[in-house]
């Protein structure tokens, strides 16, 4: 039974629990705790609880826990039982799920018996570590855990976190396109142009998106998929990036000078590739070759051709200027 209390914001709780073994052995357990928050995001608890049948079994503990920024925290309490009375501090850094995110827990127990314990974690894009130092009274010890996955698919094999529902294989085909998954970074593609993103939920939409700041000389179709993908399993999603696109950025005017009208429709002789005349005579022009003729159709001037050459260089983003267009006689 939980109970908030009217005039203040502690809550209350109250519990009683009885069972019966199989050989006879019985329990009836009473038990009362509190909760009431203080300051920004700080608590005070506090919890008891004894054994009607069995005299020397019973607990009380209470303590704080006060935060300091959004993600470290610090907590201390008191415990009393049979065994008797011991003070616990705790100050704790989580780690989120983000790759490079570092965790870490510094534990001090002193009184009845003595539990000092250190932990730290790292979320690699390869895996997630952990290691661990503990000393209980004169009892000693050390640990360290690796958590990861490796998946073949679409034809490579990946290292990653562990993988616990489903997952992507996103193909940029760039090496260094930043990947987000639910709007939240998911990392950037390796040298192949792919990136495993390893946390997604099966049987749901899952929004995965790529940074559409790509190299000048790179054109891509859309920078936004939905994946549905069955659990435990993964899909490959493909961007499709195209580098070494064979296009520029042509300023198209009359023989008079002038810009060519906003909004006029053109296309390139034998390519399948249309283009749309912009603000100030300029239109983004892909399928280029090394000589051009444009055919353009303007809404009130009529049609015109222009002609002009194209060198493709890498890494840089072609500018044609003041590419004349004249009337089709």
């Amino acid at each position: 039974m939980s109970v908030p209390l009217t005039f203040d914001p502690t809550t209350l709780n109250f519990s009683y629990t009885q069972f019966e073994t199989v050989k006879d052995e019985r329990s009836r357990i009473i038990g009362f705790s509190l909760n009431r928050p203080f300051g920004k995001a700080g608590s005070i608890f506090a919890t008891a609880f004894t054994d009607l049948d069995h005299k020397d079994s019973f607990g009380v503990f209470a303590g704080l826990s006060i935060p300091f920024g959004s993600d470290i925290y610090a907590s201390t309490g008191v415990s009393s039982d049979s065994e008797g009375t011991a003070v616990t501090t705790d100050l704790v850094k989580s780690e989120n799920a983000e790759i490079g995110s570092v965790g870490w827990r510094i534990r001090d127990t002193e009184g009845a018996y003595v539990n000092r314990a250190a932990s730290a974690s790292y979320r690699a894009p390869i895996a997630r570590f952990e290691a661990g130092v503990q000393q209980y009274e004169d009892l000693f010890r050390a640990t360290a855990q690796v958590d990861g996955a490796v998946v073949l698919a679409g034809g490579d094999i990946f290292l990653s976190n562990r993988i616990d529902d489903a997952f992507a294989v996103v193909d940029a085909g760039v090496p260094g396109v930043e990947v987000q998954y639910e709007n939240r970074p998911a990392g950037r593609t390796n040298r192949q142009g792919k990136l495993l993103v390893p946390d997604l939920r099966s049987y749901e939409p899952n929004q995965i998106t790529i940074d559409p700041n790509l190299p000048v000389d790179a054109n891509v179709a859309g920078t936004r998929e939905v994946s549905v993908p069955a659990d435990r399993s993964g899909t490959v999603v493909k961007f499709a990036v195209e580098t070494g696109v064979q296009a520029a950025l042509v300023t198209l005017r009359d023989e008079a000078g002038d810009y060519l009208e906003t909004g006029a429709a053109g296309e390139i002789e034998g390519s399948p590739e249309h283009f749309t005349v912009g603000y100030d005579g300029q239109a983004y022009i892909t399928g280029l070759g090394p000589r051009n003729r444009a055919i353009i159709d303007q809404p009130t001037r009529g049609r015109c051709v222009a002609e002009f050459a194209f060198q493709a260089q890498k890494g840089e983003q072609v500018a044609i200027p003041d590419a004349v267009c004249r009337p089709v006689q």
